[in-house]
């Protein structure tokens, strides 16, 4: 069994909690996942980076993942343009979208769970303006 939680720290940033039991330990992805998560006290094992969430809930079953009632259900994210940082927020803050234009304006998405059967939905919400310039020469 499985348990995942995604909650937001103090200073805004989505944290993923993971719990997981001595089977899937084994798992070359859950292998992967902790050793790159920090371990953690209290009711979860782990903090996962974020990067993770959707390969783990897509690779795991139905039937082996608990959702916690207090997950962030939908969040914003975002990366630079070589995939080496990603940005997440729950919604589109000045911040945000500060830091948006700063990394070029790649496109904005928004991941969403579905409470009931887990599914992920991957959807784009912002994309790069495009800019138009007309000629008006005589």
């Amino acid at each position: 069994m499985i348990k995942a939680k995604l909650e937001k720290n103090k200073s805004g940033k989505i944290i993923f909690k993971l719990k997981i039991d001595s089977d899937y330990k084994e798992n070359i992805l859950f292998k992967r996942a902790i050793m790159e998560s920090k371990e953690i006290k209290g009711r979860y094992q782990y903090e996962v980076p974020l990067r993770f969430f959707i390969p783990i809930c897509k690779n795991v079953g139905r039937e082996n993942l608990v959702l916690d009632k207090r997950c962030i259900l939908s969040y914003l994210e975002f990366s630079d343009y070589y995939d080496e940082n990603y940005y997440t927020d729950i919604d589109a803050t000045a911040k945000y979208m500060k830091k948006w234009r700063e990394e070029g304006c790649p496109d904005i998405y928004r991941i969403t769970i579905d409470k009931d059967s887990y599914e992920i939905t991957k959807e784009v919400v912002f994309k790069k303006p495009k800019v138009v310039i007309k000629d008006f020469s005589l």
